[in-house]
């Protein structure tokens, strides 16, 4: 059987935390990158649409929070504490998220993405001990551990995992086309 090893989110690739382009000024924002927050639908696995986007002045202004598609993101703040979702294209996050571009010559980018589901379910139920708004800031969000096996393994995992979620969602969509 396979080994796991115990690793810190901050061995799984880099970890950026998002910046908002100033709000008072309008041409920041308007354009084509999408700029996600935890007021987003993050009950998904792949971010496919967002409230709020960025405009090449909003982007340039914040250019060093970009991060590419099939990131992992993770909400770290507040009663959406812990939730989780991959990009599909350059975004732009706001700073209550932090984010990891998969090294993805060592880590499955779905099996990072069902790892930080279950560090989320953590970190939420850590949000509700506190009687503060929970916020985890991104030395302590780096410095969490999860468990992981080899590469082949976590490719395995990952593509199994996602085959169910995809049933899901096929399912839940035939169920609504039936109600309709």
């Amino acid at each position: 059987m396979a080994e796991w090893k115990t690793i810190q989110v901050s061995d799984i690739g880099k970890i950026i935390t998002g910046k908002t382009p100033k709000t008072s000024e309008p041409q920041n924002y308007g354009g084509e990158t999408p700029f996600l927050t935890p007021s987003d639908d993050m009950n998904v696995k792949y971010v496919k649409n967002t409230n709020k986007s960025l405009s090449d002045v909003g982007r340039n202004s914040v250019k060093n929070n970009v991060i590419p598609a099939e990131s992992v993101c993770v909400s770290c703040i507040g009663s959406d504490l812990g939730k989780v979702v991959i990009t599909t294209e350059d975004t732009v996050t706001n700073q209550q998220i932090n984010s990891i571009i998969v090294n993805k010559d060592k880590y499955n980018v779905d099996f990072i993405y069902y790892s930080m589901i279950q560090l989320g379910k953590v970190l939420n139920f850590h949000s509700k001990t506190s009687t503060a708004v929970p916020i985890v800031n991104k030395s302590n969000f780096s410095q969490y551990e999860i468990k992981c096996p080899n590469l082949f393994i976590q490719e395995k995992i990952g593509t199994l995992l996602s085959s169910i979620d995809e049933k899901i969602d096929t399912n839940c969509e035939i169920n609504n086309n039936l109600v309709a």
